[in-house]
């Protein structure tokens, strides 16, 4: 039992730089959609959007 409770500080760094990039995918993502929402937007409303 006394085992399961130490944890590994590389575990740990791993768990949290792959929790990092998830995170950064994601902000990535988003940041795209809002780019070509903006775009399309401007489309709708008759803007050269560019």
């Amino acid at each position: 039992m006394e085992n399961s409770l130490r944890a590994n500080p590389l575990d740990i760094r791993e768990h949290y730089e792959k929790q990092l990039k998830d995170l950064q995918d994601a902000y990535g993502e988003a940041m795209l959609e809002q780019r070509a929402r903006k775009k399309l937007q401007a489309q709708l409303d008759g803007k050269d959007g560019i």
